[in-house]
């Protein structure tokens, strides 16, 4: 499971336990969404070993969202369903996560032009180089 899934998997269950406890009117389990929430976006500016301890906290976080929803009964308990969902991505997140960042570092990219060396050399930095040069057909 890469970054992107578990992200979003995470999104999705804590701001469904979130709003699941709003309309069920069990604050314990609406706070612990909107606890968890926060904790996502925490961990998108996170990389290496902070992702596991964020990884560790959301899974705790969606049991207790999961015992508070049951506590609440009625619709809360749909509360489980999400927080079985984050559950998930905080698995993913503590087994996966510190590889990552190391994943998208690797990636290939095209080097820096230098605008300005290129005009110091005489060639023209706003045309593409694969075009050959000839005649301006306006």
């Amino acid at each position: 499971m890469n970054g992107r899934v578990t992200a979003l998997l995470a999104v999705i269950g804590a701001l469904g336990i979130a709003f699941t406890g709003l309309g069920a009117q069990a604050p314990a389990v609406q706070a612990l969404g909107w606890a968890s929430a926060a904790g996502v976006g925490l961990s998108a500016m996170l990389r290496g070993p902070g992702l596991r301890v964020m990884g560790i906290l959301g899974l705790l976080l969606s049991i207790g969202a999961a015992i508070s929803a049951v506590l609440a009964g009625g619709w809360a308990l749909l509360g489980v369903v999400f927080a079985a969902v984050l559950a998930v991505a905080a698995v993913g997140t503590v087994m996966r996560g510190p590889l990552w960042r190391a994943a998208a570092t690797t990636s290939k990219r095209e080097p820096v032009r230098d605008l300005w060396k290129q005009l110091d050399a005489g060639d023209d930095p706003t045309t593409d180089a694969k075009e050959p040069p000839g005649p301006d057909s306006r």
